[in-house]
């Protein structure tokens, strides 16, 4: 897998102390876990090492040892050889070694210090800000704020990018609730997918689609009951995630204390009051090149891609991609959306219930570690209109919160809890879906979306990376 410089050439037997128990491990290794722990040692003392080819795995481990706080090598070995003292291990591989060092390495990320807390939660609210901005809001220095920034981002915990405008590009953001489905609705303007498993199982989908195609996609929502339970048809506002350190310990990690939890769902609040979700204009005044749908697509991906970043992915000239990326973000076409990604935070749940009901929650819910509201507003039943609530939550903690979220709910109040089981999503990319000769958005139902067997679908999602935001 590597080889290390000449000046700084590493022989193997010096990647172990010389004793017994180092012995023994050497034994048990394949070469490939062997060169692994080769490369995390030498990277993390500063030295250079020479790959063959620069594969995904060679990339993914220097950002591990480039984002790790503290020393790697060392918990591995420890880690490892607590595992021999068990007895009998007969050969540790690649894999093993690839699966151990990802889940150290999400443990470390996942512990923030009480820097790096306060600016997620600047970040979340205010994804726009000049970084000084945010370290004046965040309440601590410019370098600080520097600091947390670039450990978060180099980790991969927070994430700039971009969103569409869908009201300025006559797009409309909608969400399909399916109950024991069959057969499942997919294709490319089908962003994202929540399962929720169980007896009767639910699927959430959001999809984003032409605003004067509306009603085309009820009537396939429509197509589709004879194969489901329900199905519902939702207009999704934009909503907004939020982020608090409550609950995190920089030395123990995220601990989420449920009493807490339940005494503050116990203080009630004022009914959620959202905002009308804003009619999508039907006027397609602005008509896109191949160049401006290309950067478009790249500040969706990222806005903290420069625009030699940006040249390279697209081909475009340095020039035209500074031009037409200053003019996507003047005229808001674009918009800053931070998302922020926290390996311990993996278990998520559903709310779905009446502003009344959200207003209840509120004092609990906005303490939990990530959370994202929206409003949602049935296309069928115009007085069925509710609050959409999702949190992620660390692992193995989703059930007792919603343990706790139904003991201190009404059963007659306007409410339904979920946890969410897997997910998978995804961007329609502008480039794809834009037709520059019609001037307006591709849309054909045969084309652009299948009904795939539930089956499926459920199989291709993960229980991992769930999305949050579905924005």
């Amino acid at each position: 897998m590597t080889q290390s410089d000449s000046d700084d050439r590493v022989q193997e037997d010096d990647l172990m102390p010389d004793d017994e128990a180092a012995l023994k491990l050497d034994r048990k290794l394949s070469p490939s876990a062997r060169a692994i722990l080769r490369f995390i040692q030498v990277s993390e003392t500063g030295g250079k090492i020479e790959v063959f080819s620069e594969d995904a795995d060679t990339a993914h481990l220097r950002k591990i040892v480039k984002s790790y706080r503290g020393h790697l090598y060392p918990l591995l070995m420890k880690r490892l050889r607590q595992v021999l003292r068990l007895g009998g291990v007969e050969i540790i591989t690649q894999r093993d070694i690839m699966s151990l060092i990802d889940k150290l390495w999400a443990d470390n990320i996942s512990t923030l210090t009480k820097t790096e807390l306060p600016f997620l939660e600047a970040v979340l609210k205010f994804p726009g800000d000049s970084l000084k901005s945010l370290s004046e809001r965040a309440g601590f220095s410019y370098p600080q704020a520097r600091r947390a920034q670039k450990r978060l981002s180099e980790s991969g915990a927070l994430k700039i990018g971009g969103m569409l405008n869908t009201d300025q590009l006559g797009l409309e953001r909608i969400l399909i609730v399916l109950e024991n489905p069959s057969l499942v609705l997919s294709g490319p303007y089908c962003q994202k997918e929540l399962f929720v498993d169980g007896y009767s199982p639910l699927v959430l989908i959001v999809a984003i689609v032409p605003y004067i195609k509306r009603k085309d996609l009820m009537d396939t929502v429509r197509s589709l009951r004879n194969s489901t339970t329900n199905a519902s048809v939702y207009s999704l506002s934009t909503g907004h995630p939020s982020f608090s350190g409550l609950y995190s310990d920089p030395q123990k990690g995220w601990t989420l204390d449920l009493l807490h939890f339940r005494l503050m769902l116990r203080k009630g609040g004022d009914p959620i009051t959202l905002a009308d979700i804003p009619v999508p204009s039907t006027t397609e005044n602005t008509r896109f090149t191949y160049g401006d749908t290309q950067v478009m697509d790249a500040l969706i991906e990222s806005l903290d891609d420069t625009a030699n970043d940006i040249a390279k992915k697209t081909g475009l000239s340095l020039s035209t991609v500074f031009r037409k990326r200053a003019s996507l973000l003047a005229k808001g076409t674009v918009i800053s959306r931070a998302r922020v990604n926290i390996s311990q935070l993996s278990d998520r749940i559903v709310v779905m219930c009446s502003p009344e009901v959200g207003g209840n929650l509120t004092p609990g819910w906005q303490n939990l570690p990530l959370t994202y509201i929206s409003r949602i507003s049935n296309l069928e039943d115009n007085s069925d209109e509710k609050v959409l609530l999702i949190s992620a939550l660390p692992a193995g903690s989703g059930t007792s919160v919603l343990s706790v979220l139904n003991d201190e709910t009404s059963k007659v109040d306007d409410y339904s809890a979920w946890t969410v089981a897997a997910g998978m999503g995804g961007v329609t990319k502008v480039s794809s879906m834009y037709d520059r000769r019609q001037n307006t958005w591709a849309y054909d139902v045969s084309r652009h979306f299948d009904a795939v067997t539930y089956s499926v679908l459920r199989k291709e999602a993960s229980p991992y990376n769930i999305p949050l935001d579905l924005a």
